[in-house]
């Protein structure tokens, strides 16, 4: 502004100095009046500028204002701010309206209309951010991208914005709620297409996994607590729920796999609870109606392939029939033709252990690529053939170490890079039979194990948080039950960025 008026300045300047000098005549204050009266008009003139372009820049400032809040109210966005005392400013976009339903919301504590009533670890976090002016990103980070009110999922972003030196936090929240739906929903689609395919490809197997499950929570789970401590029934009975749980969400049966987690915290409570009457526990064990856990899942499967999938269409042999048949095909052929005829016999109820690890190596890679995370090969090395009966338990609970390779032992694929490894992990099962023992050695090339003395323990997790996947502290030791039911041993050894062995041997029955 003294840029444009600089000549005016020099002016006012010289008629200063030509006041102080005294000497001088009427003719000389003549002259310079009519200087001065130039000189203001001349001032006249450049003000009416300055103020025809201060009303234009005002007009275009107000244009610009009305655009921009015209584009901020016709995003799907809200935008609000609010500064130390947590109160949202007067100014802030229509959307927020909508998305709260609710008329106006300055003045609205923000910690009271975003986060509902428990916000004390999210004040304490903005407090510190209006505190410090170091790190506010890193603080930032620590807010929740997504809350839930008012049956809506919210999307919200954090930004420190400064106004008139004075620090403010700006929030930019998006109604997500329909996007989330819909993820769900293509999720769900994805995971019926997996569940179906499981279905069809291992019949046999998942159908005997749906009637063990029956068996179990229909009669013998009422027999266990007839016969354990209420304690032990009820670690048995979460080991059990466990290994079900893994075991059902390996076919994708998610909705089932939820339904067993819940159950899991619910036991959890219940043995903190030090409940002591048995007729409790049966009331909680029938109030929960275990048996139809399967049934959206069930009905699903026959709705698409048909109700009598899953039943018995095979002419199904007693087992007993067949051993009797090998006796007497032993007595009565020659050992040269009996045992050719015997070891197809065998196949109708032996099977090649390595079918079964078959199972566990799809699921492995399914459950990689949900954790963002790649196997590079899974190798199994086996020749054996077993009776399933009687190793059924233990080959289910295998499930957890291989669920627990997958979770705590691979690495991201950039953080093996950085450790010179392949992108995706790699493992081995090994499998052979040396007098009369069966052995079983699985191995990965993963990060390796922390405090490996614990990890048999019951309830011991390197996670700190549970998801339906893992963090229960319950899988490996369910493992480690099984094996010494079968007289067998297990132990494992691990060497950090090496990856882990686990070493099962089982005598043959």
């Amino acid at each position: 502004m003294d840029s444009i008026f600089s000549n005016e300045y020099k002016k006012l300047e010289n008629h200063k100095n030509f006041l102080k000098n005294n000497s001088f005549s009427v003719e000389n204050l003549i002259d310079k009046y009519e200087c001065l009266i130039k000189d203001y008009e001349h001032l006249l003139s450049q003000t009416k500028k300055i103020s025809k372009i201060s009303d234009i820049n005002q007009m275009m400032l107000i244009e610009t204002k009305k655009r921009l809040g015209l584009l901020l109210d016709n995003s799907d966005e809200g935008f609000l701010m609010f500064g130390k005392d947590f109160l949202i400013h007067k100014e802030y976009s229509k959307e927020c309206l909508n998305i709260f339903e609710t008329e106006d919301i300055s003045k609205r504590n923000i910690l009271e209309l975003l986060y509902n009533s428990d916000y004390e670890i999210e004040k304490k976090i903005l407090s510190h951010i209006f505190e410090n002016d170091e790190k506010d990103d890193v603080y930032l980070e620590l807010l929740p991208s997504e809350v839930k009110i008012n049956n809506k999922i919210l999307k919200v972003k954090y930004k420190i914005i400064y106004l008139d030196s004075v620090k403010r936090v700006m929030c930019i929240i998006q109604d997500i709620t329909e996007k989330k739906e819909l993820e769900e929903k293509i999720e769900n689609e994805k995971n019926n297409t997996k569940m179906l395919l499981n279905v069809v490809m291992n019949r046999d197997i998942l159908k005997k996994n749906i009637e063990d499950y029956i068996r179990y929570v229909t009669k013998q789970i009422y027999n266990d607590i007839s016969v354990y401590s209420i304690q032990d029934f009820i670690m048995n009975f979460y080991k059990n729920i466990h290994t079900y749980k893994g075991l059902f969400l390996q076919w994708h049966f998610i909705k089932t796999g939820k339904k067993l987690d819940k159950l899991e915290n619910e036991l959890d409570l219940l043995k903190k609870s030090n409940i002591k009457d048995k007729n409790k526990v049966v009331i909680f064990i029938k109030d929960r109606k275990l048996n139809a856990f399967l049934n959206e899942e069930l009905n699903f499967i026959n709705s698409v392939l048909g109700k009598d999938f899953l039943k018995n269409e095979m002419i199904w042999i007693d087992k007993n029939k067949i051993i009797i048949l090998e006796k007497y095909i032993e007595n009565v052929l020659p050992e040269k033709y009996s045992q050719l005829i015997l070891a197809e016999i065998k196949k109708l109820y032996f099977k090649d252990i390595k079918d079964v690890l078959d199972v566990y190596k799809k699921y492995t890679f399914e459950l990689a690529e949900k954790f963002e995370k790649k196997i590079n090969s899974f190798e199994i090395d086996s020749n054996l053939f077993i009776d399933i009966d009687d190793y059924y338990d233990f080959i289910k609970s295998l499930i957890h170490i291989f669920r627990n390779i997958v979770i705590h032992g691979i690495e991201r694929p950039e953080e093996r890079l950085i450790l010179n490894k392949t992108p995706g992990g790699n493992i081995k099962c090994k499998v052979y039979e040396k007098e009369n023992i069966i052995h079983i050695i699985i191995s990965d090339d993963g990060k390796g194990i922390k405090n490996i003395n614990k990890i048999f323990e019951y309830g011991y997790t390197s996670k700190y948080e549970s998801n339906i996947y893992a963090g229960k502290g319950i899988g490996l030791y369910s493992v480690k039950n099984e094996v010494e039911i079968l007289k067998g041993k297990i132990s494992v050894y691990s060497e950090p960025n090496k990856g882990t062995t686990f070493n099962i041997a089982i005598p043959r029955r």
